[in-house]
């Protein structure tokens, strides 16, 4: 009698219920659980057929070669890629095991230069983006909370290694990796042969520590999923007729990067004919959803630094100063979107009227300013004033602050 264990670890790998698969497949839930536990002598050619199609098998059966890659992907980087796809040009099907400890995960970010710390979460959206159109390419997360750090703590790695195999129905033939100090390690404990990659960095001379401790400076081995987490944010704020938004531009082309514009101007003139008096306090959520989606848009496409003209506070101050009250979403906001560098820049450029803006006198552009500034500290944000009127001066000083903040992500 022929084993059917491997349908077994089929249905697991897609973490689906018996039911489910004997409903698709027009059998019993009990027939099913008969068969892939080899308790069925003659099984039907035609169940097992249509079992095959819907477990995406090939009928009869062949068997594909499978490897694994263990890494942490902290981060993932062009030297990872450079190894999963030689490996997955090897192989039929490949399974990599991302790695999570929370204690090391947390050290190894402490000890870095990032200005945020990557969750498992991050890393697993990076590898899935990443590979998404190659199906043969699988993720798993293992979790190594407890074990003794590397070096040692072999066994008990090695143990919940083998229980992640059997619980996801893995049965690999072959380990690929870059660390040669390893391989002789995977072939004690699981008896696999280790195949190794690149292992002196001759093709990729790169390694997550380098990009841990420089990302801006290694710029060139992030890959395009991933560098949306290191892109540095730079907020410009200010009043109306401030010119904050002729400076954000200006920004973004010296430094060739992206620039997110004010999206509440282009709601006012696109939706309410271009002047605010028709604003009321159900607009607001809607400004800060586009002004968000503008700030993604250019943050995911950015070069190291994307440039913010106007964020959600100078938002919430617009809906104090006209509706009385703030708004619970843009607050949501406001703690959602931090910024790198917020550069705030004093209220005192000639007024310019442009038909939209209804805050002219000096009185109102003082207090406004003020606004800004009493609700920035409230939210507990960093900012610099730029108190120079002249507008050279002012692009100046902001390319000087744009540059330290780079050079220290950098360093």
């Amino acid at each position: 009698m022929s084993s059917f264990s491997y349908l077994k670890s089929a249905i697991k790998r897609k973490n689906i219920s018996l039911q489910v698969v004997a409903d698709a497949t027009g059998m019993t839930k009990g027939y099913l659980s008969q068969l892939i536990n080899d308790k069925v002598k003659m099984p039907s050619a035609q169940k097992l057929e249509a079992l095959h199609q819907y477990l995406n098998l090939d009928y009869p059966l062949k068997h594909k070669k499978t490897g694994v890659i263990f890494g942490k992907f902290y981060p993932l980087h062009t030297g990872h890629i450079y190894l999963i796809q030689r490996a997955i040009s090897q192989l039929d099907e490949l399974y990599i095991i991302l790695c999570s400890d929370t204690k090391r995960d947390e050290a190894l970010f402490k000890d870095s230069a990032m200005s945020r710390q990557p969750t498992i979460n991050d890393r697993m959206r990076w590898l899935l983006q990443t590979f998404k159109y190659q199906k043969n390419i699988h993720i798993e997360i293992l979790e190594e909370d407890g074990i003794p750090a590397y070096p040692n703590g072999w066994d008990e790695w090695s143990s919940r290694v083998k229980s992640l195999f059997n619980d996801k129905g893995i049965e690999p033939d072959c380990i690929y990796s870059s660390e040669p100090q390893d391989a002789k390690m995977y072939d004690k404990l699981f008896d696999l042969n280790t195949v190794l990659i690149d292992p002196d960095r001759s093709f990729m001379k790169v390694s997550s520590t380098q990009i841990r401790q420089a990302p801006l400076k290694n710029w060139q081995y992030i890959p395009t999923e991933v560098r949306p987490f290191f892109v540095r944010t730079v907020a410009i704020l200010g009043g109306e007729s401030s010119g904050k938004s002729t400076l954000t531009n200006k920004l973004a082309n010296v430094f060739n990067s992206t620039s997110a514009w004010e999206f509440g101007r282009e709601y006012v003139f696109s939706n309410l004919g271009g002047d605010e008096r028709a604003l009321q306090f159900s607009d607001y959520d809607k400004i800060a959803l586009g002004q968000a989606q503008y700030i993604d848009f250019a943050i995911k496409y950015a070069n190291k630094v994307a440039f913010i003209d106007t964020d959600f506070v100078t938002t919430q101050a617009f809906c104090k100063k006209y509706e009385g009250k703030e708004h619970p979403f843009v607050q949501a906001m406001i703690n959602n979107y931090r910024f790198d560098l917020v550069i705030l820049l004093e209220n005192n450029t000639p007024w310019v009227a442009d038909g939209m803006r209804k805050l002219g006198n000096p009185n109102q552009r003082k207090d406004f300013q003020q606004s800004i500034k009493t609700m920035l500290t409230k939210n507990n944000i960093k900012f610099v004033t730029i108190e120079s009127a002249d507008y050279d001066e002012r692009y100046l000083q902001c390319i000087d602050l744009v540059s330290k903040l780079i050079n220290h992500s950098n360093a």
